[in-house]
């Protein structure tokens, strides 16, 4: 009877040899990079890299079924082999399939042609479709329970890979289609996105998902790029600062502060995957620690970092982010938020191919974590129609802000110009003394204020004479400005809006779009 099983053995060894994903990457070393599964979605009209490992001098075999063509490579002295797809437009299913001789053969099934994005972040992008303890979504329940009609046109490469002290090739993460089940599970922000986008273009829509709530942004940085674009860009003391963060031994506990420990885990095993652009939504955790005059440069800084992983020299890869939303923090009556939301807007002078998403309505005093992710998700939505598809959507491409403040006659402010986080406002002085400040928006579209009413009074308007003392003052919309009344307030030379941890500062576009904190002054920090 043992005899009959080693002969049995023997023949099936020789009809049926082992395929590599069947035996370990330890005892064959050929296999294709962890990023690459079945259910994958790859970048349209692309010359998209796909790599793996094998012994060295292994001339492997990529055949992709649209175009049946060999793209052929040999793995270098570290084993490493990469080839370049060379995608066609939107559609599928294929099969991709990679081959060293006859024995070495891995078959990716059920791929996608279509759009590829990366979400990432802090909590606020990892907030699962679903939502948290006490903690909802608006707009979940729908969006999850037609999540079937749209499962097999947004997929999603969600990771979950611990915190790294040293880069990571290969971590345990496949994609998957978003039924209803997995959806819930994914980031809302990214899955609104991607839903958006997927009933507009017409073309499957793959998001790289690897948000870590709690998170800082140097973890995203290798040390390299922190001495290269961050040291000299900030004060020596707050450099050392950052270094001197240590995360805990344990890879999974904690938000990470160390530098490096997520872009070890989460960027390093992916560099490269073809993509259309990066989502970003962090910066809470920042506001905490105090890193506010110098987020920028971090951010910054890892923007270019991201562009280069990608081989990205000409920034072409758009990057676009969130602004953090008002919330009470420690002192809901401190103005910390309304300096990091300018700061953060600063970037748009430092990165190329930048836009925002603006929340300053979408905020909850006493949760960090806004329910309203649709409206988030949206903004991004259409920056991405705008600026990489070429849509014109009719909802503009930029976000609205001041571009004239008039003061009145009498008042001592100082007619200039001022650059205020990545826009010019012109300080004037009108003609009448007038108890009333005027300022004009731009990039409305059609307007500010209520849908339906003129005249409308909004909150969250202030007021400072030269003593810098900022107070509270009645404001109504009309057309695209705003008019203030600063006759509580002798000779006005200031004007702030929701520049507060939390605000009831409720001025929008007639479109809904939120318009972000600003002032006029530049009066530094207390």
């Amino acid at each position: 009877m043992r005899k009959l099983f080693i002969v049995a053995a023997f023949i099936a060894a020789i009809c049926f040899p082992a395929k590599a994903q069947d035996k370990g990457g330890q005892e064959d070393p050929f296999k294709v990079a962890c990023v690459f599964t079945d259910h994958m979605v790859l970048q349209r009209n692309a010359e998209a890299p796909l790599w793996g490992w094998a012994a060295p001098g292994t001339r492997v075999t990529v055949i992709p079924s649209w175009d049946n063509r060999k793209y052929q490579a040999t793995a270098a002295e570290d084993g490493r082999w990469e080839v370049k797809l060379a995608t066609p437009g939107a559609g599928g299913p294929y099969t991709v399939t990679a081959s060293a001789g006859k024995r070495h053969e891995v078959v990716l099934q059920d791929v996608l042609v279509g759009e590829v994005w990366l979400c990432s972040g802090q909590s606020n992008m990892e907030l699962n479709l679903i939502g948290a303890t006490s903690q909802g979504v608006e707009g979940s329940y729908e969006a999850i329970s037609e999540a079937y009609e749209y499962s097999d046109r947004i997929r999603f490469y969600d990771i979950k890979a611990g915190k790294s002290f040293t880069p990571l090739t290969d971590i345990d993460c496949k994609w998957k289609l978003t039924d209803g089940e997995t959806a819930a599970g994914v980031s809302a922000v990214a899955y609104f996105f991607a839903k958006r986008l997927t009933k507009t273009l017409g073309v499957p829509v793959g998001i790289i998902a690897n948000p870590w709530g709690g998170c800082l942004l140097p973890p995203w940085l290798p040390m390299d790029y922190m001495e290269k674009y961050v040291k000299g860009q900030i004060p020596q003391d707050k450099y050392e600062a950052i270094l001197a963060r240590r995360d805990e031994p344990d890879p999974n506990r904690e938000a990470p502060r160390q530098v490096a420990t997520l872009y070890n885990s989460r960027l390093y095993p992916i560099k490269g995957y073809a993509l259309s652009g990066f989502v970003w939504y962090q910066g809470c955790s920042e506001l905490i620690f105090g890193d506010i005059p110098y987020y920028d440069k971090l951010q910054a800084a890892m923007v270019r970092c991201w562009r280069d992983l990608w081989g990205d020299k000409d920034n072409e890869l758009p990057f676009y982010f969130t602004l953090i939303a008002p919330y009470g923090y420690s002192n809901p009556a401190g103005t910390g938020r309304g300096y990091f939301v300018e700061n953060q807007l600063s970037s748009l002078d430092i990165i190329p191919n930048s836009g925002v998403a603006v929340t300053e309505t979408l905020g909850d005093m006493g949760c960090i974590h806004p329910a309203k992710k649709k409206e988030v998700a949206d903004q991004f939505a259409v920056l991405a129609l705008e600026n990489v598809y070429g849509i014109k959507t009719g909802l503009g491409n930029g976000f609205a802000h001041p571009d004239w403040v008039s003061f009145p006659s009498g008042s001592s402010v100082e007619a200039r110009k001022i650059h205020q986080s990545g826009y010019d406002i012109d300080i004037r002085k009108g003609t009448e003394d007038a108890p009333s400040i005027t300022i004009h928006f731009i990039d409305t579209r059609i307007g500010i204020g209520h849908y339906s009413d003129y005249g409308f009074q909004v909150k969250g308007f202030e007021v400072a004479g030269p003593d810098r003392v900022f107070h509270p003052v009645p404001a109504r919309t009309l057309w695209d400005t705003v008019v203030i009344d600063c006759s509580s307030v002798p000779d006005p030379v200031a004007v702030r809006y929701a520049f507060h941890n939390w605000t009831e500062g409720d001025l929008k576009t007639t479109l809904g779009i939120p318009i972000a904190s600003f002032r006029t002054d530049d009066w530094p920090m207390k």
